[in-house]
């Protein structure tokens, strides 16, 4: 069952991946919708990289290797990436081209990516760390889990 949920959080993930990758919105000239929309290409692009190697790091765990560290070391990076995401699309929703239909379609591409990397995020943790549920026991991640850190602030 464990090895089942895994393997459903890598292929969500390995999907996000492609899905980041696949988004390459060529700004054109260069102007300040372009630069908008770089810059959240370039915080989905990192969040995509740190996913796959979440990915990777869960395909281990799976396998019934005790990758518990390496798993939660790949966590703390994809929880880093997903806030610059955040940072990224806060930057550029406050800036004067928030309603360039360009930004509008970059930062809505943002948030959906954003709302599943939070999601597979929170899926992690609960298996990684335990939350009550027979899922989250499995004894090839529990051991040697270090105490899930607090959540980062919302803005």
């Amino acid at each position: 069952m464990v090895a089942f949920v895994l393997l459903v959080v890598a292929v969500v993930l390995l999907a996000t991946f492609q899905t980041a990758r696949a988004a390459d919105l060529s700004p054109g000239p260069d102007n300040d919708a372009g630069a908008a929309c770089n810059e959240i290409k370039t915080a989905l692009h990192a969040l995509a990289d740190s996913e796959h190697a979440e990915s990777l790091a869960l395909d281990l765990a799976s396998a019934g290797g005790n990758s518990t560290a390496i798993v939660a070391a790949r966590l703390s990076t994809l929880l880093d990436r997903t806030n610059d995401l955040r940072g990224a699309l806060r930057r550029v929703r406050q800036s004067a081209v928030a309603r360039d239909p360009m930004v509008d379609q970059c930062t809505r591409m943002g948030f959906r990516a954003l709302v599943i990397s939070e999601k597979l995020s929170s899926d992690v943790e609960t298996v990684l760390y335990g939350g009550g549920d027979s899922v989250a026991e499995a004894p090839a991640l529990k051991p040697g889990a270090p105490a899930a850190s607090p959540p980062a602030p919302q803005p």
